[in-house]
């Protein structure tokens, strides 16, 4: 898949910062998606379905839920063409109505303010002294990002993406489930622990066969214990397509329902885009 919003608007951040160490890649063990699993056992079919039912009940039943969360995480990221880190990013959000994304970077403050509703995105980008409003359906052309609200939400809360009930290809060790999933316009691969289904790890693959092989990678970890909820207060993103885009967040301060305000005032003095 293309860059994901969150991508996109790192990519406009101009900051001037130290270089970041390297952002290490671990390897996706998920199942390959070339050929499905044919079982001819009846018997361990059936056990294959039951697990995989059971399998499914236990990553529904680790869908971190809320009604507001505020939080503020440090980043870093790396292109072909550049590099930053020390920028640190805060995150409010009120579920299914609004997503507001303020960037940071050392000296000069904040960089970049994101307001994203179901219908639109307004930005500004104080570096460059630039203003952008898009309907949201607008702003998937203009970043290049196949994305909806949903899809975002529930990338910043650490819930899986593009998961759905046709699955494939499940694998099991000790320690780990890989599967496959199927949906109209992607093959999503996902790791899962294997106690207690929780998430490790997702990839999102274009389908068809473009000369470009596009997809975006997911890995969680350091998950935080907050009431019934699990939480991943670390995040590694990578988006292939052309190139690579690899992303590192770590939260450090993160508050479900509490309240939250989305200040967004559009100076006059910035150029429209």
């Amino acid at each position: 898949m293309r860059l994901l919003l969150f991508v996109g608007l790192i990519a406009i951040v101009a900051a001037s910062c130290r270089r970041p160490k390297e952002l290490a890649r671990t390897t996706f063990p998920a199942a390959d998606t070339s050929k499905r699993v044919v079982v001819k056992d009846s018997s361990a079919s059936e056990e294959m379905a039951k697990f995989t039912d059971s399998m499914l009940t236990g990553i529904h039943s680790n869908h971190i839920d809320f009604n507001s969360f505020s939080g503020r995480a440090k980043f870093a990221f790396e292109t072909e063409q550049d590099s930053k880190n020390g920028l640190s990013v805060n995150i409010r959000m009120q579920k299914d109505s609004i997503i507001w994304i303020s960037i940071s970077a050392p000296v000069i403050d904040e960089v970049v303010r994101a307001v994203i509703t179901k219908d639109s995105l307004k930005m500004y980008n104080r570096l460059k002294k630039q203003l952008v409003l898009r309907r949201l359906a607008d702003a998937e052309d203009l970043l290049n990002v196949p994305f909806d609200f949903n899809t975002l939400q529930d990338l910043l809360i650490g819930n899986p993406v593009y998961l759905t009930d046709s699955v494939y290809q499940v694998i099991k060790t000790p320690s780990i489930v890989s599967f496959s999933c199927d949906n109209p316009r992607f093959i999503s691969l996902f790791n899962v622990y294997a106690d207690d289904f929780g998430l490790q790890q997702s990839k999102v693959m274009d389908k068809g066969e473009g000369e470009v092989k596009r997809s975006c990678e997911l890995t969680y970890g350091d998950y935080a214990k907050i009431g019934a909820r699990k939480f991943p207060t670390t995040r590694r993103i990578y988006v292939e397509e052309k190139s690579t885009t690899k992303v590192a967040l770590d939260f450090t301060r993160y508050d479900f329902d509490v309240p939250v305000s989305f200040p967004f005032s559009m100076p006059s003095s910035y150029k429209r885009m």
